[in-house]
């Protein structure tokens, strides 16, 4: 992992627009580091299955920016 872990709540808040998260990260633009977004809708604490989420074109060297509507 080349970043902390990333959690954002209340679980169930929605929002009227899309809100963009910047998520920094130091995987950079090497070829032989992925970088892998994941989601989970689990609550704290129980066991969580992750999904994968496409990343945005505009993955930057050193951060990740991705729009929400919900937590």
């Amino acid at each position: 992992m080349l970043s902390p872990l990333v959690m954002c709540g209340p679980q169930g808040l929605e929002f009227l627009v899309p809100v963009t998260l910047n998520i920094p990260h130091c995987a950079g633009r090497t070829a032989s580091l992925g970088l892998a977004l994941k989601a989970t809708d689990s609550e704290k604490n129980l066991h969580t299955e992750w999904d994968n989420i496409d990343l945005p074109s505009n993955a930057a060297a050193h951060t990740v920016s991705v729009k929400v509507d919900h937590f």
